[in-house]
């Protein structure tokens, strides 16, 4: 069944200050995120049990692991591994905007969007 939304309609939440998550999509295996990370915003090293896979598609920012450091363009694209430690931050004067999706679902942020 097909579930329409937009970015401007999705269910959303700021889990930091400067950071928003908007739930573009969910289902039994996987969340897709619209997210914008504003300039100066930092989400600081974490990690967690899900699968992520990310498109930066405006601004720029670092994506770090314990292991690498990616300049992330418009463009970028990555794949982390479930536990894997990593934090994104900004870098330029416009918010990173990134296309992300988790595998499993997120539940933990699908009820925390409102």
């Amino acid at each position: 069944m097909v579930q329409p939304t937009s970015w401007d309609e999705a269910p959303r939440f700021e889990p930091i200050e400067g950071v928003d998550i908007r739930i573009i999509g969910n289902g039994m295996h996987a969340t897709q995120c619209y997210i914008v990370i504003n300039p100066g915003s930092v989400v600081d090293w974490h990690q967690h049990p899900h699968e992520q896979m990310g498109t930066l598609i405006s601004g720029a920012g670092t994506l770090s692991t314990r292991d690498k450091e990616v300049k992330a363009i418009v463009g970028a694209a990555w794949f982390l591994s479930p536990h894997e430690e990593h934090k994104f931050e900004t870098t330029g004067d416009e918010p990173a905007i990134i296309i992300e999706t988790f595998a499993p679902a997120r539940v933990d942020y699908v009820i925390q969007a409102k």
